[in-house]
């Protein structure tokens, strides 16, 4: 089945919804990063933990690649596709540090748990279990896997694409009968009555059937490449004859036959927009994305939170599904590595639970609304800064309300930051240039 799904991939129509897909969730930056680490918000992690916590999660990040070229993106696009990746973690001798990682073949591995010496059980990962010469053992902690279908016994599609083949093959088909409609009726047909003499009626019709074969034609239409062949060749005869017996005393009659078909039934696309609408809807990319009529004003966008379409927002929604489920390829890791950094706080799971990503975004509609939130959130942050205790004294401090209301992630912040440190800087360093100016006005005019 993979198979069949990668190659059913490769059709035009499928490569552009997943382009389409994939250009929304892996958005790359001038930096070629294409998420972040998001801040954690726990009294255990202080300034220091988190600035080692994101150069490791930076060192993952190139050790798998991702700041070379765009691997991320192609490996989104496989998810969707093959619905499985996996991947083995690769440590040093010691065991300390994470050095590398490898992509298995997710369909050769199969979860299972062993009992260990003291009796607890942990959950492993068997690799080829029915090939004894290449079963390997691995523990969790060594495998990074994240699957598009989840759960045991509930029926689930087992990728993303598997949903569309039902919509595209039946555009396909009517898409395949109105050509072949139309060049079985663009042929300009005869008909022959041809006498059969005295011969014998068998006699007869051998000779008819001779002269049938001669004029016989094998029409194909290839369904991949959209070629169409007569008796093996990409050439179209313009016209047919047909041979039929006649009376004994009768003589040959040669006259056109005209076509059967609907000469309007080529020119009629209604059938064929239901079904490309039906694939439309399946792949939950909204219609503007598609391109849109001269007389469609339903294509125009509004850069603004108030022309946010439904059908955006339910996009956005699917999106954020998505890249939920494919975080897991550098959250996993980092959250290894980061046991094996602070050994004792690998059990409280309060913090695993902080550990997320901040994608780089590029949705217009999704700019524009959180430009919209920001700015609301800017308000009532300056209305709670006006809160003041008994004593008269603000009751919160601006920094704490804009760290945890506004919004911004850990790396904006620290931006801001460094502008202002920088900007600082400058006016210092202008001012002490200033009173070096005035130094060496007085001592000129001494």
């Amino acid at each position: 089945k993979r198979r069949y799904l990668q190659g059913f991939a490769l059709n035009p129509e499928i490569e552009f919804i997943l382009d389409t897909i994939c250009d929304e969730a892996i958005v790359y930056d001038e930096k070629n990063f294409w998420a972040y680490l998001s801040p954690i918000q726990h009294e255990a992690i202080d300034e220091e933990k988190f600035e080692k916590i994101q150069k490791r999660y930076k060192e993952i990040y190139n050790l798998f690649g991702f700041n070379q070229d765009v691997l991320a993106w192609h490996l989104f696009r496989k998810f969707l596709v093959e619905g499985i990746l996996a991947f083995e973690i690769i440590f040093d001798k010691k065991g300390k540090d994470i050095i590398g990682f490898k992509e298995l073949d997710a369909a050769s591995l199969v979860p299972s748990v062993e009992k260990q010496p003291d009796g607890t059980f942990v959950d492993i990962w068997v690799q080829y279990p029915e090939n004894p010469q290449m079963t390997r053992k691995l523990y969790d902690s060594q495998i990074i896997y994240i699957s598009y279908g989840k759960g045991n016994n509930t029926p689930a599609r087992i990728s993303y694409v598997e949903r569309l083949i039902r919509s595209f093959n039946l555009l396909r088909i009517m898409e395949h009968t109105r050509v072949i409609w139309n060049v079985m009726n663009s042929s300009y047909r005869l008909t022959m009555s041809v006498p059969i003499g005295t011969k014998s009626p068998q006699k007869a019709k051998q000779t008819l059937g001779e002269l049938m074969s001669i004029y016989k034609e094998d029409i194909r239409l290839n369904t991949d490449s959209g070629e169409l062949t007569i008796d093996g060749r990409p050439k179209i005869q313009f016209f047919k004859n047909y041979l039929m017996p006649s009376s004994p005393n009768g003589t040959p009659d040669i006259q056109p036959l005209s076509g059967s078909g609907d000469a309007t039934a080529f020119s009629d696309v209604k059938a064929l927009q239901y079904f490309a609408n039906k694939l439309r809807i399946d792949s939950k990319i909204p219609a503007t994305r598609f391109g849109r009529d001269d007389n469609d004003s339903s294509g125009i966008i509004t850069f603004s939170a108030e022309g946010l379409d439904q059908e955006e927002i339910r996009f956005g929604k699917f999106i954020n599904r998505l890249r939920s489920i494919y975080q897991e390829i550098l959250i996993k890791p980092l959250w290894v590595q980061f046991c094996l950094d602070f050994h004792e706080l690998k059990d409280d799971y309060l913090i695993k639970g902080e550990f997320g990503l901040d994608y780089v975004k590029e949705n217009m509609f999704q700019k524009a609304k959180e430009i919209e939130i920001i700015t609301a959130r800017k308000d009532q942050i300056l209305k709670i800064k006006e809160l003041k205790n008994s004593k008269g004294e603000a009751y919160f401090s601006l920094d704490f309300l804009i760290n945890r209301y506004l919004g911004m992630s850990s790396q904006d912040l620290l931006y801001n930051k460094k502008i202002k440190e920088e900007k600082i800087k400058e006016k210092e360093k202008e001012k002490e240039n200033k009173e070096g100016e005035e130094e060496n006005k007085e001592t000129f005019k001494l």
